[in-house]
């Protein structure tokens, strides 16, 4: 049996989503049940990230068995799901590498090295799962929810117009093979993705969900620097800041001043940011700890 990984950042999401699986309790009340389990003192309610890490999860967990038990169990096989003791741990981690943010588990342990050894098949299977349902699926198994994929182009790097046609061209390939290995040759809109341009904020494009699977760190655009996985809530910060200083449109000029993101990490925020007023981005770094 293999048991947590202790260094885990997503220890606390796994301890929640764990309870959850094993006692059928909803998740709000375990979240914030401030009654130890041996009845001493107060539990500490985990914090919000967590509780979101949780709820996210678990709206994908439909999906992840589903990528699991494809090709007779193939993955869950693979994986040692049965052997792992901290299922909601091994849920969690799978999100985050399939459909979190960042597409990327942080930290290290040995459930983590079982998850990435096998990255590859996973996403391809999720890939698959998600085209062939038409979205991700909600936890109760009923309609699908189709959560759009938001990307943002860094205009320091690249032009709009260019990434749409790339995009277009790696969506139209990726639905190709699917349909090819469905046998599925049916309407013309699985062989044009739609990409539109979002209302509000410049340059971030609005993409099917299924994109969510080609779109990771390991992509050719995302590597370059060409386009940013940015969800559009996350935009406007530096949306507000610069309209705020007057510079509403792009052919307007803002005044001289000088931004500073002292919280830059990953540094999304402060390149949208140098997108917007025409600039490019200083780096300031943490001084290294004296030894």
């Amino acid at each position: 049996t293999i048991s947590t990984m202790s260094s885990s950042p997503y220890n606390g999401a796994g301890s929640l989503l764990n309870e959850h699986l094993e006692n059928h309790r909803g998740l709000k009340s375990i979240a914030f049940d401030t009654k130890s389990k041996n009845g001493k003192g107060k539990k500490k309610a985990p914090d919000m990230a967590t509780y979101a890490t949780v709820c996210k999860t678990m709206q994908h967990l439909s999906t992840i068995n589903g990528v699991l038990d494809a090709n007779n169990k193939k993955l869950r096989k693979a994986i040692g799901f049965d052997v792992v003791r901290n299922k909601g741990l091994l849920y969690v981690l799978i999100y985050e590498l399939l459909f979190g943010k960042y597409k990327s588990i942080r930290g290290g342990g040995q459930i983590k090295r079982m998850i990435v050894k096998h990255e590859t098949e996973l996403r391809h299977e999720a890939e698959e799962y998600i085209s062939e349902h038409g979205g991700v699926p909600d936890s109760s198994g009923g309609n699908n929810v189709k959560f759009p994929r938001y990307v943002r182009v860094n205009t320091l790097r690249s032009n709009v117009s260019d990434i749409v046609d790339k995009l277009k061209e790696d969506l139209s390939s990726k639905m190709a093979e699917t349909n090819t290995r469905n046998h599925d040759n049916d309407t013309e809109e699985k062989k044009s993705p739609s990409i539109y341009a979002d209302a509000h904020v410049p340059d971030l494009l609005v993409l099917p969900p299924t994109a969510s699977s080609l779109l990771h760190r390991d992509n050719e655009l995302v590597k370059s620097g060409k386009i940013v996985l940015q969800d559009k809530s996350s935009c406007f910060s530096a949306l507000v800041l610069a309209q705020g200083l007057g510079g509403n449109t792009k052919e307007e000029k803002l005044e001289s001043f000088d931004y500073i993101d002292a919280c830059a990490a990953p540094g999304n925020k402060t390149s949208h940011l140098a997108a917007l007023v025409h600039s490019s981005i200083g780096d300031v770094d943490q001084p290294k700890k004296k030894k």
